[in-house]
């Protein structure tokens, strides 16, 4: 199998659905969580897509998620809401808080859900931008387990908690922010480390608080705060506002998907949104939008860029990309999926031809 080889994305998505299914989630939650995780490998976030896949099946053999939970959704105001997820895959319990708030939204211009109880959800993006749909703003947040050093600690404490903000923006793909706190996100340095890479300096220290570019040293200590102290206090106010707020656990208490078999994750979500003609009609939004769009890409470049993009439009065209060219996987992760899959009797999907040079799909900016 070649590197980097493409599968169709709806392949992917009925293949990971199927083996969730396996696992023991019901059609509809399987599918729900096939959903999330092959749109991070569309929008190019790969560290967020079906590579996922083998660690979430893991966690539902050892009995560390819920695969039939008792959702329950507690209404304390006419424009907010607290969801107990009663440990419940993350993607699952993220959709029905999204469901929440934008019925919030259509009832009161304005809606906000917390969560408690979860576990590992994907990218937060793909929830704002669903909150958000053609006429809102949604905002996302998430604390995630510790292994963040706060500004100015050699220890950790927080998550590289992500931070996603999406508005419409007309003619233009949605202008979507999709951050972690960190100054790159843990699962870069997984994959340096399976690749035999160095990270680029500042990314993290090692377990004596001494900045490294092995992978190896960083995984066992701290990842850094983007921006030092700012970052810190974005991550501190995600725990906040997902983990404190919520009822969930925050203050490092979350416990690390991929190596915490103990206990559930209990990871707790923020998710909130308005309908924009509650500030302003939603033409004159729209025409503003697109004025400040056109001017970002009107300005010069500079030196070893091509053009100015906004957030979100990386991601748009990754996505328009793979939808004709294929999601891309690496050896060791379709490898892995198809190992999975033997274990359930479900068939790994084949590899589609790699385009050739005449190809006009869009540029893949985001391999």
């Amino acid at each position: 199998m070649a590197l980097n080889a493409r599968f169709p994305h709806a392949q992917l998505e009925d293949f990971t659905t199927q083996v969730l299914m396996e696992a023991g989630l019901p059609a509809d939650d399987a599918r729900t969580v096939a959903a999330s995780l092959v749109h991070a490998d569309l929008i190019g976030v790969s560290t967020h897509g079906v590579a996922r896949l083998p660690s979430y099946v893991d966690r539902l053999k050892k009995g560390m998620v819920n695969p039939r939970p008792d959702i329950k959704v507690e209404h304390r105001s006419n424009w907010s809401a607290s969801i107990d997820a009663d440990n419940a895959m993350g993607a699952v319990v993220a959709q029905r808080a999204v469901t929440e708030v934008r019925a919030m939204i259509e009832r009161s211009g304005i809606g906000s859900v917390v969560v408690r109880g979860s576990n590992h959800f994907g990218t937060a993006g793909y929830y704002a931008r669903a909150i958000s749909g053609d006429d809102g703003i949604g905002i996302c947040m998430s604390p995630a387990s510790r292994s963040l050093a706060p500004f100015g600690s050699q220890e950790p404490l927080l998550g590289t908690n992500p931070y996603a903000v999406s508005a419409p923006a007309g003619r233009y793909p949605p202008w979507t922010m999709d951050m972690a706190s960190s100054i790159a996100a843990r699962g870069h340095i997984r994959i340096a480390a399976k690749e035999g890479k160095p990270i680029p300096e500042g990314w993290a220290l090692d377990k004596e608080g001494r900045p490294t570019t092995d992978p190896n040293l960083a995984l066992q200590g701290v990842m850094l705060p983007f921006a030092g102290s700012k970052g810190s206090a974005l991550a501190m106010m995600i725990d906040i506002f997902g983990g404190v707020m919520s009822g969930s656990a925050f203050g490092g208490d979350i416990r690390d998907m991929n190596f915490d078999f103990e206990a559930p994750q209990n990871v707790g979500h923020f998710f909130m949104g308005w309908k924009i003609e509650s500030f302003i009609d939603m033409a004159s939004f729209t025409v503003r939008m697109e004025t400040l769009i056109g001017r970002l890409k009107a300005l010069k470049p500079a030196a070893n860029f091509s053009e100015v993009m906004y957030p979100g439009e990386p991601e748009a065209r990754a996505r328009e990309a793979h939808l004709v060219t294929g999601v891309p996987l690496k050896d060791e992760i379709a490898a892995a999926l198809a190992t999975v899959g033997r274990d359930f009797g479900v068939t790994f999907p084949t590899a589609m031809p790699s385009p050739g040079k005449d190809a006009t799909a869009p540029a893949d900016t985001a391999d």
